[in-house]
């Protein structure tokens, strides 16, 4: 396991080196048991196309193949396009975005207020009956303004929210979406169902339908204040914050370690050493690929 951890570091930092990959090859075929430890390692990473990959196992024009015929061909040029991806974000064509790290506030045409928390975007679709808007990715706060009657809603995750005189928070996640009312109501909607959710409280929706309001906690929204709160959270639940924070991505190795309740109060501003911070009091090990990788495993 070590050893295999250590090899994907060294190609996460250095993907083009054609030599690297040869070494690498001759390590992995040297035992199964090498191959099985990456190959788990390519399953936690979500068998990124920029990493060699275990899944085909064809001999010819296999992803090493191909990495390598980039890198002799046209290696500047995949790694730019890999580049630009990054720079321009998942949703490019976004009307608001921000960058992990980033928070914006933005004033509507209608005067309506809107906070982009960390790698956030949305549309904005205003028409004379209507005041739509699409959370594509991330989590904001919404207060629609008061003197426009038009309706206010927005949709996120094949659901919907609606306020008139309220505000609310929606966050994309996994399965779904999260909403917290912070003032007055909101209507909330998925599918034939609907729920109306009182200041203070929110849900969560997804293939499971519309979940119960619960009662908020007072740290729920924390990021408007510039901090990051996690009390008693999975560590998955935690590095997966952390990772929108700085546009990086961890990978916990041992599954009970990813189950481990933890918590962390941070700032926004320090999310990148953040973990480092809660290897001090449990018991896991941080090995860092360049900026963008986390590799956490168990002392």
């Amino acid at each position: 396991m070590e050893a295999a951890i250590a090899w994907f570091v060294r190609l996460h930092d250095d993907p083009a080196d054609s030599s690297l990959h040869a070494s690498f090859e001759a390590w992995r075929d040297a035992d199964p048991r090498h191959a099985r430890a990456y190959e788990r390692l390519q399953r936690l990473w979500g068998a990124s196309a920029h990493l060699p990959s275990l899944a085909d196992s064809k001999p010819a024009m296999d992803r090493r193949t191909l990495l390598r015929g980039a890198v002799g061909l046209g290696g500047t040029a995949a790694v730019a396009l890999v580049c630009g991806r990054l720079a321009l974000g998942p949703h490019p064509f976004a009307d608001y975005a921000t960058r992990p790290g980033e928070t914006a506030r933005v004033t509507l045409a209608d005067g309506s207020r809107v906070e982009l928390s960390t790698a956030t975007a949305i549309d904005v679709d205003f028409s004379a009956g209507r005041r739509r808007l699409r959370l594509l990715g991330g989590e904001a706060w919404f207060q629609p303004a008061m003197a426009d009657i038009r309706p206010f809603v927005v949709e996120a995750a094949g659901g919907w929210i609606a306020a008139g005189e309220g505000a609310f928070a929606a966050a994309m996640e996994a399965d779904g979406a999260r909403v917290a009312v912070t003032a007055k109501t909101a209507r909330v909607g998925l599918g034939q169902s609907a729920t109306t959710v009182q200041e203070g409280y929110g849900l969560s929706y997804g293939r499971a339908g519309l979940q119960r309001p619960r009662l908020l906690s007072e740290e729920s929204l924390a990021w408007r204040d510039g901090r990051l709160v996690f009390v008693n959270e999975p560590l998955r639940r935690v590095a997966a914050a952390l990772d929108r924070w700085t546009g990086g991505r961890t990978l916990i190795w041992d599954d009970a370690l990813a189950a481990r309740p933890v918590t962390l109060i941070t700032q926004t501003a320090q999310a990148a050493w953040a973990l480092e911070r809660l290897a001090q009091a449990a018991p896991m090990r941080i090995r860092r690929g360049g900026t963008l990788l986390t590799i956490v495993t168990s002392n």
